[in-house]
Protein backbone atom coordinates (compact mmCIF):
# COMPACT_ATOMS: atom_id res chain seq x y z
CA UNK A 1 0.00 0.00 0.00
CA UNK A 2 1.42 3.46 -0.87
CA UNK A 3 0.88 6.41 1.48
CA UNK A 4 1.21 9.78 1.36
CA UNK A 5 1.59 12.15 4.37
CA UNK A 6 0.93 15.59 5.19
CA UNK A 7 1.70 17.50 8.25
CA UNK A 8 3.66 20.28 8.53
CA UNK A 9 5.43 19.37 11.57
CA UNK A 10 8.94 17.26 10.37
CA UNK A 11 9.02 15.11 13.80
CA UNK A 12 5.56 14.31 13.29
CA UNK A 13 5.98 13.01 9.35
CA UNK A 14 9.12 11.12 10.19
CA UNK A 15 6.62 9.41 13.25
CA UNK A 16 4.20 8.77 10.73
CA UNK A 17 6.70 7.41 7.61
CA UNK A 18 8.66 5.24 10.32
CA UNK A 19 4.93 3.80 11.35
CA UNK A 20 4.13 2.92 7.65
CA UNK A 21 7.05 1.65 6.86
CA UNK A 22 6.92 -0.73 10.24
CA UNK A 23 4.38 -2.44 8.04
CA UNK A 24 4.84 -5.10 5.65
CA UNK A 25 4.24 -4.20 2.06
CA UNK A 26 3.61 -0.30 2.94
CA UNK A 27 5.85 1.86 1.74
CA UNK A 28 5.66 6.21 1.77
CA UNK A 29 4.33 7.41 -1.78
CA UNK A 30 5.43 11.19 -0.86
CA UNK A 31 5.63 13.71 2.07
CA UNK A 32 4.13 17.17 1.97
CA UNK A 33 4.19 19.64 4.44
CA UNK A 34 1.05 21.90 3.79
CA UNK A 35 -2.36 21.21 1.79
CA UNK A 36 -1.77 22.55 -1.14
CA UNK A 37 1.60 20.41 -2.15
CA UNK A 38 -0.59 17.67 -0.60
CA UNK A 39 -3.12 18.86 -3.38
CA UNK A 40 -0.59 19.17 -5.99
CA UNK A 41 1.25 15.62 -5.27
CA UNK A 42 -2.05 13.64 -4.86
CA UNK A 43 -2.65 14.97 -8.19
CA UNK A 44 0.41 13.68 -9.98
CA UNK A 45 1.02 10.28 -7.86
CA UNK A 46 -2.54 9.37 -6.31
CA UNK A 47 -1.57 7.22 -3.56
CA UNK A 48 -3.56 3.97 -1.93
CA UNK A 49 -4.26 6.44 0.99
CA UNK A 50 -3.34 10.15 2.53
CA UNK A 51 -2.81 10.49 6.21
CA UNK A 52 -4.47 14.33 6.71
CA UNK A 53 -3.34 16.54 9.62
CA UNK A 54 -6.32 19.14 9.84
CA UNK A 55 -4.44 22.38 11.30
CA UNK A 56 -1.86 23.64 9.11
CA UNK A 57 -0.94 26.66 7.81
CA UNK A 58 -2.11 27.85 4.73
CA UNK A 59 -3.99 25.27 2.75
CA UNK A 60 -5.40 23.31 5.72
CA UNK A 61 -6.40 19.47 5.97
CA UNK A 62 -10.07 20.29 5.20
CA UNK A 63 -9.51 22.47 2.50
CA UNK A 64 -6.83 20.17 0.78
CA UNK A 65 -9.24 16.92 1.32
CA UNK A 66 -11.71 18.67 -0.79
CA UNK A 67 -9.63 19.84 -3.29
CA UNK A 68 -7.95 16.32 -3.62
CA UNK A 69 -11.50 14.17 -3.25
CA UNK A 70 -12.69 16.88 -6.26
CA UNK A 71 -9.71 16.35 -8.28
CA UNK A 72 -8.00 13.11 -7.33
CA UNK A 73 -9.96 11.14 -4.96
CA UNK A 74 -8.67 8.55 -2.61
CA UNK A 75 -9.34 7.51 0.98
CA UNK A 76 -8.11 10.36 3.47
Amino acid sequence: MRVGIVNDLSLACEALRRVVLSVPGHRVAWTAADGARAIELARRDRPDVILMDLIMPGVDGVEATRAIMAESPCPI
